[in-house]
């Protein structure tokens, strides 16, 4: 009887460590997938999408926003850049304060791609997806509008 009460005492502290030690790794780990993920679309749907980051990142006060941006692999001149900001300018315009929010050029992919990443205090970034060699990228000097593909949506 003694041998199986001090059994169930070592199960329940060996999973209440396992839970604590899980709780506090945690906290310091890198984020493990990002809020949102999506290529060149219409802007009214990438305001959208921005808004429900907006939402997520008003809910944390504390933690930090991250857009990764990559222009395709054939693109404008700073394109990655003009996205980033365009999409920092919504959330700050949607009542996220600026020191919430970190803009990365991530370079170019074979597609244009946002990435939003809400990353906790104390944690470190994600690891992003690693960027085309400049040998594969063709950037336009002249284009229209900061965008070598504008997207028009549907519903206009």
């Amino acid at each position: 009887m003694r041998t199986i009460a001090f059994a169930c005492i070592v199960i329940v502290v060996g999973s209440l460590s396992l839970l604590f030690v899980h709780r506090t790794s945690s906290s310091a780990a890198t984020p493990n997938s990002p809020f949102d993920d999506y290529g060149n679309i219409c802007w009214e749907n990438e305001q959208a999408r921005l808004d429900n980051f907006a939402i997520q990142l008003q809910n944390q006060p504390t933690a930090t926003g991250e857009i990764m941006v990559y222009a395709g692999r054939i693109s404008c001149n700073d394109e990655a850049k003009y996205r980033g900001n365009r999409a920092r300018d919504w959330l700050k315009k949607r009542g996220v304060p600026s020191h919430q929010i970190i803009v990365k050029d991530g370079g170019f992919q074979e597609e244009v791609r946002t990435i939003l990443i809400v990353v906790p205090k104390g944690a470190r970034s994600w690891d992003y997806p690693s960027s085309l060699s400049k040998e594969k990228v063709s950037v336009r000097r002249r284009c229209v509008g900061k965008v070598f593909a504008r997207v028009l949506c549907l519903n206009k």
